[in-house]
């Protein structure tokens, strides 16, 4: 399979992983910048020459000692480390995940298991992961999906830290039987993570074999020749991007029948990729494996591309100091690549970011966004802010 964003494992713990030292930039007198050792993080900074914030005091929208526009910019310094990430992993480990893998002699469970404690392992400390498998009862069982998160939501932490131990435990403890009541599980597990502690971008990556069997509270017969609507988790997964929480929607091979609606609910959560459709014309809005002659490579390439999308471009914005406020119309950001001049990265001028960057939701970060995250993802070079000139927006 050929991933929707080529970030590969390696570059995102380039970024990830490294020690975020401050710099300085956005300054009228160019300033000696040294590069980045490689395997270094990208930092967000400023210098100490000038006021990045508007004071407010009454006497104009720069007063109090904040930036005047017809100035160079200039700004305090500001440093800023990479934001950390949240994500609950919602798997669907139902009777039909014991069938053979394509391109492997074992299950398409016993391959998603190694593929993501692989892709577990390699996630940085600071990251927060929750578990939920499901349905994790027998076909028939009243409930149809035990409401137990297998794995609380918590920070990773080092390699042999409590809550990575439990993760590899739940894995491997875990089974395939039961039906799939992907709304139930699906709800539950978006509860889970909007109520987990912390600061920082939420993910929910769904990972499902087939149509769902039951409709929300169980109703259905859970056969697979008794399918539920699936419609319902379409404006699901809007109202909770519309909280904060993206989700990613990986289609197992069995999916064949669940291809639309899961492209949908991909696109509905905040996930689809640019040029998509949900009819498969160019490609799905989600992860579709149902085509695929080696699912476990497939699947690695699919959640390295997610790991690309979530776990490395997004940078927090420096609270102002007491009483004063942030002009984000007066924001840019600026990329120097090693060994070449500093370059400047437009604002994506809608919703959907499919290049340059945006703020999130909550306005508290800057996001880079497709292939701009994957470029500096991958570079040595730095990154910064400067503040007090007019956003550049791409046209």
């Amino acid at each position: 399979m050929t991933s929707r964003h080529s970030s590969p494992w390696s570059a995102v713990l380039a970024v990830l992983l490294s020690s975020i030292p401050a710099g300085s930039a956005c300054s009228s007198d160019e300033s000696k910048e040294d590069e980045r050792e490689p395997g270094a993080a990208p930092v967000l900074d400023g210098n100490t020459n000038g006021a990045i914030f508007d004071g407010n005091d009454g006497a104009g929208p720069n007063a109090g000692g904040g930036f005047d526009s017809n100035q160079a910019c200039v700004g305090q310094e500001a440093g800023t480390e990479l934001a950390p990430t949240i994500v609950e992993l919602l798997v669907d480990t139902s009777l039909s995940m014991d069938e053979r893998a394509p391109g492997s002699n074992r299950s398409k469970w016993v391959e998603t298991r190694r593929v993501m404690l692989d892709a577990i392992e390699l996630m940085p400390s600071t990251t927060s992961v929750g578990v939920v498998f499901y349905p994790d009862v027998e076909v028939g069982a009243d409930p149809c999906f035990d409401s137990d998160a297998d794995v609380a939501v918590g920070p990773l932490g080092s390699a042999t830290s409590q809550q990575r131990t439990r993760v590899r435990d739940s894995f491997q403890r875990e089974n395939p039987r039961g039906s799939t009541p992907t709304h139930d599980a699906y709800r539950y597990a978006l509860d889970e993570l909007a109520a987990a502690p912390g600061i920082g971008q939420r993910f929910l990556v769904l990972i499902t074999d087939g149509v769902p069997t039951y409709a929300l509270g169980c109703e259905g017969s859970g056969q697979q020749q008794d399918p539920a609507d699936p419609a319902p988790l379409i404006p699901e997964a809007a109202s909770a991007l519309g909280r904060g929480i993206k989700t990613f929607v990986i289609g197992s091979p069995g999916s064949e029948g669940a291809r639309r609606s899961l492209s949908q609910m991909a696109q509905a959560g905040g996930t689809a990729s640019e040029g998509c459709s949900n009819d498969g014309a160019s490609h799905y809005c989600h992860f579709d494996m149902t085509e695929e002659e080696d699912f476990a490579g497939a699947l690695s390439d699919a959640l390295a591309s997610i790991a690309g999308i979530a776990l490395s471009c997004a940078y927090d914005i420096p609270e102002p100091p007491s009483g004063g406020t942030l002009d984000l119309s007066k924001v840019n950001v600026l990329f120097k690549p090693p060994g070449a001049d500093r370059e400047l990265i437009p604002q994506s001028p809608g919703s959907t970011c499919s290049d340059g960057w945006q703020y999130s939701a909550d306005q508290s970060q800057v996001l880079l966004c497709g292939p701009t995250c994957d470029r500096v993802s991958a570079s040595t070079g730095q990154l910064s802010l400067e503040f007090g000139c007019t956003t550049r927006v791409i046209f």
